[in-house]
């Protein structure tokens, strides 16, 4: 048109383009639409004419105003984002690297932007290998100055400004303070805690997020970034706040995470004393979980954020939370039985108390660090620890701590294949145990007293005992500890040769672990039942349920007990 016909007023404008398009068969696209007013004066009045929108928000409004169909892309498969870097790079030369190469679509996140600024780096270094590059984009604190073109401009620190200068105050404070979160994902409670919100403000801001595509929701109210975005998220906290700050944020998390770790603890261990805090409480901590289930699913979800906590807490100097996370996560790490896991954040945590000088905190992580080492049988080693835990409660005078270690002591004893003493700690433990009106102590002593007897095959003393702590963890809620007493009472009547009584306890034991998801507990019950079938000629259930317990540990890594079930199988 002429442009003396053009109108000036944006109405006029939308009502002419209209009429232009009403006889046309047009596509319009609208790329890198900032909202919803952009876009709606530039929308045909016909359905001869189609539109194809592009925008770094959701514009949820769009598909319910107009009714256009939304269409996510999330970042390319790792197959596809190789094929673009083979599009930039050269595909030979990729195919010479195939491992390097596929570690370096992973550092760009697969995001195609990233990709093909990395293609264009390779292409460029031809005396570079991939290898070395991936070296390079592996330091986080460069990987976005690496993104960055042959002019020195970084598009992909360029692409993601755009979207969080469009932010709301609140969203884009969210934003940087999520830069500190060490764990790849995380839900709305920390995210509160790291952005000083509250829970309700808090999922406003995540939800902005979301639509703006600076977050992914992987779960209802669960998210993560995409890798590149988080360093980004980084860059912003580091800029924009200062350093008493972050320190104040990090430690606000950390905290967080603390609470919640030691509520979990509670359910799933039932015990009154606050081993964290280091009191006796008749206020149990908050009621946030409904059930030991819900505990132990949340311990499991924040599994990598829990582990990143720990030495995230050293690197800021946060010691005593690096030792009283993995502690408050005992129950847990009793409950799943992650070896590895365990054994490593409780030594970082070790390191953290002894680091300050904390005497409690250096005793109660060798004290968990004893279980860990029991169930991955190391029994040396484990003794050693609460051996020497036990020392240092005397000489700290920490009486609930010298009752749980003696007690400990004396189980270290019966694992070592030396059952009078074993008997003579647990009976001291028990007597002082007895002193208080602490019932899980008693329960645990008594369980041990009673596994004691039965290896002793003084099943007339091992009875009472079993029952008695069956009663006590029965009476605090304690279901691992129930399961426990269950199964032992059955393997009390298996090598008493009353098969129909064990079998029945077995079955007991087995729908309390499947309660509560104990899998390492079924599996010792699974083999009890499986040799009480067996026995009585019930041959191919009994192998059925052996075989189940011969995957439960080998997913567990619990390669001794495994190999005794294979012996069972080929007998």
């Amino acid at each position: 048109m002429a442009p003396d016909r053009v109108p000036e007023r944006t109405d006029e404008l939308a009502s002419l383009y209209r009429t232009l398009l009403a006889d046309r068969r047009v596509l319009v696209v609208l790329d890198n639409a900032g909202d919803i007013d952009q876009i709606s004066p530039l929308l045909p009045g016909t359905s001869a004419c189609g539109v194809l929108v592009t925008s770094r928000r959701l514009l949820g409004e769009l598909a319910a105003g107009v009714g256009a169909r939304r269409i996510t892309l999330s970042a390319l498969s790792p197959a596809d984002a190789v094929e673009l870097l083979g599009a930039a790079a050269g595909s030979e030369r990729l195919a010479a690297e195939p491992e390097a190469t596929g570690e370096l679509a992973r550092l760009c996140a697969c995001l195609p932007l990233a990709l093909r600024i990395a293609g264009e780096r390779v292409s460029g270094s031809p005396y570079w290998t991939i290898a070395d590059l991936v070296e390079q984009f592996t330091a986080e604190q460069h990987r976005l100055d690496l993104l960055a073109s042959r002019e020195g401009a970084s598009p992909v620190r360029l692409a993601f400004s755009w979207s969080y200068r469009k932010l709301p105050t609140a969203a884009s404070s969210m934003f940087r303070w999520l830069g500190v979160h060490a764990g790849p994902e995380f839900g709305v409670r920390a995210a509160a805690a790291a952005a000083d919100m509250t829970p309700r403000d808090a999922l406003q801001a995540l939800e902005v997020l979301v639509d703006a595509n600076l977050l992914i929701e992987v779960a209802r109210e669960r998210y993560r970034f995409h890798d590149l975005v988080r360093l980004y998220a980084v860059e912003r906290v580091n800029a924009e706040e200062d350093a008493s700050a972050r320190q104040t944020a990090v430690r606000r998390l950390l905290d967080c995470y603390l609470e919640t770790a030691d509520a979990a603890d509670h359910l799933l261990t039932r015990r009154s004393y606050c081993v964290t805090l280091g009191h006796t409480s008749t206020n149990p901590p908050q009621a946030i979980f409904v059930d030991q289930r819900a505990a132990a699913r949340w311990c499991e979800l924040e599994r990598a954020n829990l582990l990143a906590s720990v030495q995230q807490a050293v690197e800021w100097g946060e010691h005593s939370i690096a030792w009283r996370l993995p502690v408050a996560l005992w129950g847990y790490f009793f409950l799943s039985k992650p070896w590895q896991d365990w054994t490593r954040v409780l030594t970082i945590g070790l390191e953290a108390a002894r680091s300050i000088g904390d005497r409690r905190g250096e005793a109660w992580t060798l004290h968990s660090l004893r279980e860990a080492q029991f169930s991955m049988h190391r029994v040396g080693k484990g003794a050693e620890y609460v051996e020497r835990a036990l020392e240092i409660f005397r000489e700290i005078d920490d009486q609930w701590g010298v009752r749980e270690a003696l007690s400990n002591v004396g189980y270290a004893h019966r694992l070592r294949g030396r059952p009078d003493e074993a008997l003579t700690h647990l009976v001291d433990a028990l007597g002082l145990w007895r002193q208080t009106d602490d019932r899980w102590g008693q329960a645990w002593t008594l369980h041990s007293l009673g596994e004691t007897y039965l290896d002793l095959r003084r099943s007339n003393e091992a009875t009472p005992a079993l029952r008695e702590a069956l009663n006590l963890f029965q009476a605090i809620g304690h279901r691992q500890g129930e399961g426990f007493a269950l199964g032992n009472l059955g393997h009390i009547h298996l090598s008493e040769k009353r098969f129909e009584a064990a079998t029945e306890l077995f079955h007991q034991a087995l729908v309390v672990h499947d309660e509560i998801g104990d899998r390492w507990s079924a599996a010792r019950s699974m083999i009890g039942l499986g040799a009480a079938l067996h026995a009585t000629g019930s041959t191919e259930a009994a192998e059925g349920y052996w075989r189940q317990a011969l995957t439960i540990c080998e997913d567990l890594d619990d390669t001794a007990t495994a190999e005794s079930i294979r012996m069972r199988l080929t007998q």
